[in-house]
C-alpha cells in the first residue's frame, strides 16, 4: 500500500528537549537495592492555524527518582517538547487535541524513553528504562485533575 493511502491526519514535524535535570548522588557500595518511581504528566502548549492546517505543541513530562530507606540516589526531570500537524481535513479543533494528546503523547513517551536510557547508560549509573504507559489514562486522569 502507498504511504499516500494510509497516513495518518496527524504527522509528527519534530521534537526538542526543552528541560532536562539530573542529579545523582553517590552510591554507597553496601546500600540495598533502590526503589525506582515515576510521574507522567503533559501540556498542551497551544494550536494554531497555518494554511488550512492545524499545528500543536505537547510537551510530556517525566520525573524519576531512585531512593532506598529515604536515601536519595538520583533524580531526573526530562521535558520533551513535540510538534505536530493536522495534514487531512478534521471536523475542529477539539478533534486534532485529541489526536495531539493520544498519538502526541505516544510518540514523546517512546522519544523519552530512548533519551532516559541512553543519558542514564553513560552517566555511570544502571540504565533507567521508562515503563510503558497508558497514555489514555493519563488524559482521563488530567481530566479530572482539571
Amino acid at each position: 500500500m502507498k504511504a499516500e493511502e494510509i497516513s495518518a491526519e496527524i504527522q509528527f514535524l519534530g521534537n526538542r528537549v526543552s528541560s532536562f535535570h539530573f542529579d545523582a548522588r553517590v552510591i554507597d557500595a553496601k546500600a540495598q537495592h533502590a526503589e525506582l518511581s515515576f510521574e507522567f504528566d503533559y501540556n498542551v502548549k497551544g494550536i494554531e492555524k497555518h494554511d488550512n492546517n492545524l499545528i500543536g505543541i505537547i510537551e510530556f513530562i517525566v520525573k524519576a527518582k531512585a531512593t532506598s530507606k529515604k536515601k536519595l540516589f538520583f533524580k531526573i526531570v526530562l521535558v520533551m517538547e513535540g510538534a505536530f500537524a493536522c495534514v487531512k481535513q478534521i471536523d475542529n479543533e477539539n478533534k486534532f487535541q485529541e489526536m495531539l494528546e493520544i498519538n502526541g503523547l505516544v510518540t514523546l513517551s517512546q522519544l523519552s524513553r530512548a533519551y532516559i536510557l541512553s543519558v542514564t547508560s553513560q552517566s555511570g549509573i544502571p540504565s533507567v528504562k521508562m515503563p510503558m504507559i497508558n497514555v489514555i489514562k493519563l488524559r482521563e486522569m488530567k481530566r479530572k485533575e482539571n
